[in-house]
């Protein structure tokens, strides 16, 4: 016990050893439900898209858990599917149902049209968000820790009260840094808990691919967004600048395989060709500085067109989430997709210049 993190940017050392802390409290921990698997991925997403980047503490509140919950438990109160019969809710507690599940449950009952657009149903929304919260202060937020008879606070004090954390020093460093190993753990951990629930197993004897289910994350109707970029572009494609004939594809920014979250600000009109040839890569330079100088001239715009039409922005965390996708292609040497006829360029510390 007693392992904490520099102050100042954690050493490789460090880094290794606070991915030992995860894999052990994953390995050991105490688990009556899967909350504690949501927590640590809200606190990895968190740290993508709140912390900037540095050694630094980093302050977080139970709302802001609490969104990431939804975000996780939505597709998962959908019955799962069966190939004969009806399908049926997993369950995510080992006695009964776990409590957010029947909270998410009665507003997904109530809407068709998917997570983002029930979030523009703002009173409802913020209730939900409140409830949620509520069960994340009374349950995991302050049980996460536990390893067997003792608590192994190295992710942030454990007070044991209160709706408000502070990751210690070079927490979110690491989070950041590890955030595709530390999902990728969780998730694995998350899926064979599932498998072991006794309720569960009548439903996944049949099952397709639990993985997939739990945590393919639902995509927006990306139509919703056509008209704001087609005005903003003046129906041109983004990438290569050439005027589209048709409607084009909407893409996202930084790939929903990088990063699978939709924001307003992550998206942009192309041709069905530089779309498909771009694919998983970020997009060079240039196209970064496009991307900045668009949501600078056309910020107020964008904003309006979201909050008219219920769709999810938020700007910070768009840039936040920016940055760490091309400070890990910095650090990976990865390429870098400039057009369909370029070569791939390989990644620099010249984003930095871009996105400050």
């Amino acid at each position: 016990m007693g392992y904490k993190l520099s102050i100042q940017t954690p050493s490789a050392e460090e880094q290794l050893q606070f991915l030992h802390k995860i894999q052990r409290l994953l390995d050991e921990g105490q688990f009556t439900s899967t909350y504690k698997f949501a927590l640590l991925i809200a606190l990895a997403d968190l740290s993508v898209e709140k912390s900037d980047g540095s050694g630094a503490e980093m302050v977080l509140n139970s709302r802001e858990i609490a969104e990431k919950f939804i975000q996780l438990y939505w597709r998962q109160v959908i019955p799962f599917p069966v190939l004969k019969g009806e399908g049926g809710i997993l369950f995510q507690n080992t006695d009964h149902q776990a409590a957010i599940i029947n909270r998410i449950t009665t507003d997904y009952s109530q809407t068709t049209c998917g997570l983002m657009s029930w979030m523009g149903n703002r009173a409802e929304y913020r209730k939900l968000v409140t409830d949620v919260a509520g069960t994340v202060r009374d349950m995991p937020l302050w049980r996460l820790q536990r390893i067997g008879n003792q608590i192994d606070d190295f992710l942030y004090e454990n007070i044991g009260r209160g709706g408000e954390i502070t990751l210690r020093s070079g927490v979110a460093y690491c989070m950041r840094q590890f955030h595709g190993q530390i999902i990728s753990m969780v998730q694995g951990v998350w899926v064979q808990w599932i498998r072991k629930i006794r309720k569960n197993q009548k439903l996944l004897g049949q099952s397709t691919d639990l993985a997939d289910f739990l945590f393919g994350s639902e995509r927006n109707a990306l139509s919703s967004y056509l008209p704001v970029l087609q005005d903003t572009q003046s129906n041109h494609c983004f990438y290569c600048k050439q005027e589209i004939k048709g409607s084009g594809e909407v893409d996202h920014f930084i790939p929903w395989s990088r990063y699978p979250v939709d924001l307003g600000h992550n998206f942009v009109l192309a041709h069905k060709s530089c779309n498909g040839s771009k694919g998983s890569v970020l997009a060079d330079i240039p196209h970064l500085e496009h991307w900045q100088e668009r949501n600078e001239q056309y910020g107020d715009a964008l904003v309006d067109f979201f909050d008219d039409n219920g769709l999810v922005h938020d700007l910070p965390s768009s840039n936040a989430i920016v940055s760490w996708a091309y400070e890990q292609a910095e650090h990976a040497g990865a390429h870098l997709w400039s057009s369909r006829s370029c070569d791939l360029m390989v990644a620099d510390h010249s984003w930095s210049q871009v996105v400050g």
